[in-house]
């Protein structure tokens, strides 16, 4: 047993030394790097644990360690208006609740008035008002940005997972002002699945979010992930392609394929740590299978049984095969199936087949 820290991890938005830099997050950091670009907001999707969240965290720590830039990270599940106003309040070119005065010689505060005493007796008073905008949080967080851009920072504001909710739709519906009003310099990005982001398609005064850039994440590169498996376990070439291959691609399958053979010292995949990745990985794939309806899961079934993938012979196992195509087109659009050649379909998910069996067999 090992007695170091393993490179690898599960922790979502973290890759650690064993990140595999796929270039998706280049494309956000070079338009919103210059002023020239009209792309303001980006959506970056992809199956849930395919690397979307660390490619996240690549644009936002990118922008973070650069100057005049804000960078503000803000919850899917929060209050995003509330939270950014708390944000930009503490920079200190920024007025929060109230308007700060500086009040030279003997003064004393009663109530909302300073009274300043000088000499022989003379007296003079100061009133200190609260900010008018402060009780409407849309008019504070636009006044607010407004002071950022002309104190010549550029704002980025991000939401990992964004999911449908009354906050943050009110939220991008006063994003979606700010961005088109002149004199404000923000940029925007989010990651999401494509169910949650579908959620938002109906939604009115959002149509900047809906009709903006979309990345959509891809399976790792093969090569890249034997030379890191090569790198990280120690291991030879040979050993290092058949662990890449096994993922499939997959970013959470790699990580948790290559934490397991490091803490039990292995390059190859034997049973032991075939039933480790399957105890690591199902509760990711309980997350997945829960996104599908029944109809769905039915033709997830019917795919991994057929071993060929030929779609002609997995209408002809379906109860409906007029629902073929718009079941199909739903699962590719949820990342779950690809088309690797005309008239072929097939799951990408290294021991899918085995985890619908043990656990949701009929």
């Amino acid at each position: 047993m090992r007695k170091t820290i393993s490179p690898f991890t599960s922790t979502p938005g973290i890759a650690g030394n064993a990140l595999i830099d796929t270039h998706f997050s280049d494309e956000i950091i070079m338009n919103f790097d210059s002023p020239e670009s009209s792309k303001y907001v980006y959506k970056i999707v992809g199956l849930r644990g395919s690397g979307k969240s660390v490619e996240y965290s690549i644009v936002m720590n990118h922008f973070r360690e650069e100057k005049g830039w804000l960078v503000y990270s803000l919850s899917a599940g929060g209050n995003p208006v509330q939270t950014l106003i708390s944000g930009l309040g503490k920079e200190r070119f920024i007025n929060s609740k109230l308007i700060r005065q500086t009040i030279g010689g003997d003064a004393s505060v009663e109530g909302g008035t300073a009274i300043i005493s000088g000499a022989a007796g003379f007296k003079s008073e100061i009133n200190i008002q609260e900010n008018d905008h402060y009780y409407s949080d849309e008019a504070e967080l636009k006044e607010m940005i407004s002071k950022a851009t002309k104190k010549g920072y550029r704002v980025l504001l991000g939401v990992d997972d964004i999911a449908k909710t009354d906050e943050m739709v009110r939220f991008l519906s006063i994003l979606g002002d700010v961005i088109m009003e002149k004199g404000m310099d923000v940029r925007f990005i989010c990651t999401g699945l494509w169910k949650n982001i579908e959620d938002f398609v109906n939604v009115p005064h959002i149509s900047f979010f809906v009709r903006a850039e979309s990345i959509t994440v891809k399976p790792l590169d093969y090569h890249s992930m034997a030379q890191k498996y090569r790198q990280l376990l120690g291991i030879k070439h040979e050993e290092a392609v058949r662990l890449s291959q096994f993922t499939k691609g997959y970013a959470y399958a790699y990580q948790i394929l290559g934490d397991a053979c490091f803490r039990q010292s292995k390059s190859t995949i034997d049973d032991e740590i075939e039933t480790e990745f399957d105890e690591d990985i199902g509760p990711q794939y309980d997350l997945i299978w829960q996104t599908l309806t029944d109809a769905e899961q039915k033709l997830v079934r019917i795919i991994l049984e057929d071993e060929s993938g030929a779609v002609s012979g997995i209408k002809e196992k379906m109860e409906q095969t007029s629902s073929f195509d718009s079941l199909r087109d739903r699962l590719k659009k949820k990342h779950i199936i690809v088309s690797p050649s005309r008239g072929t379909v097939e799951i990408p998910l290294p021991r899918f087949k085995e985890y619908v069996e043990l656990w949701h067999s009929y």
